[in-house]
């Protein structure tokens, strides 16, 4: 019997959570399902999860970035642990955000100063939006221009020190995007996504979830996101897209399963562990895993 062990210090909140969703659907498939914390621990040159050795489970699935504080050092400790991960340290280090994925994005200017962004603003026409650079949820993004530049110092001031992005304002971003999960290498479904006040889509933030799948400039956007993640280790991410526009990159603890199951009147959760299992033989080609 396969293995998997979640990483998860998130509040179940909802059904339709990974919390919830991911784990369920590796229990339905046969594998031996484990959830602790992220709380990590070095002993003997292993590293633990409680009392299970990370590399002693056939794949190892943290959901969300953990604790802030501890981040770089877990990562260092998963890079060395000899662990299975769905998703490379690196990956989690460097795509997750908006910031490193500027050239499938509207124009986009980036900075932590109020003043940097303010002065793009000033010297523009035309509107813009100003998010955060690595921000969850919708909050924190609104609508700006020349003639509207006050929110932008408002929203920035009240998290000083964090990257914002300002990006080039697109109707068809505007009138919805679609979500997409890759799941070992395999796009497992699509579901378009609209915002309810034109400006978030996210369902947190009051966004409506109906059937749709990219198409024509977006599928290509897509399939370029698609083979960059796959290059850098990712065996899960959601992909957002509108038009020729990627919106953002999730491959912290992307939501979607459920809501891909509450859509379309059907479970997701075969194909998605069907698709990992293929990509975990190839992708961490061994005979089994090591003895605890």
């Amino acid at each position: 019997m396969p293995s998997i062990l979640f990483l998860s210090d998130l509040p179940a909140s909802s059904p339709q959570d990974n919390t919830h969703t991911l784990p369920q659907a590796f229990r339905l498939a046969g594998w031996q399902v484990a959830v602790d914390s992220h709380a990590l621990r070095w002993h003997a040159g292993r590293v633990y999860a409680g009392q299970t050795p990370v590399d002693a489970v056939d794949l190892v699935w943290p959901l969300g970035l953990g604790d802030r504080d501890d981040f770089l050092d877990r990562m260092q400790l998963l890079a060395h642990s000899a662990a299975r991960l769905i998703n490379s340290p690196e990956a989690y280090l460097l795509l997750h955000g908006k910031l490193m994925w500027p050239d499938l994005m509207p124009t986009t200017h980036a900075s932590c100063r109020p003043d940097d962004l303010s002065r793009v603003l000033a010297e523009s026409e035309g509107e813009w939006i100003l998010k955060p650079a690595a921000g969850s949820f919708g909050r924190d993004i609104c609508r700006v221009s020349a003639n509207n530049p006050a929110p932008l110092r408002e929203v920035m001031g009240q998290r000083p020190g964090e990257w914002f992005v300002l990006q080039r304002y697109v109707p068809s971003i505007a009138a919805g995007e679609h979500r997409s999960l890759l799941a070992g290498g395999t796009i497992v479904g699509s579901y378009r996504r609209i915002p309810r006040d034109g400006l978030r889509a996210n369902l947190a933030a009051g966004g409506q979830a109906t059937a749709g799948t990219p198409a024509g400039a977006e599928l290509a956007v897509m399939e370029t996101v698609q083979q960059r993640l796959l290059a850098r280790g990712v065996g899960f991410a959601a992909i957002d897209t509108s038009g020729p526009y990627l919106v953002e990159v999730n491959v912290a603890n992307p939501g979607g399963l459920g809501t891909l199951d509450q859509v379309y009147a059907r479970s997701h959760g075969e194909a998605l562990v069907a698709s990992v299992t293929r990509w975990l033989d190839t992708a961490f080609p061994r005979s089994g895993p090591r003895a605890g």
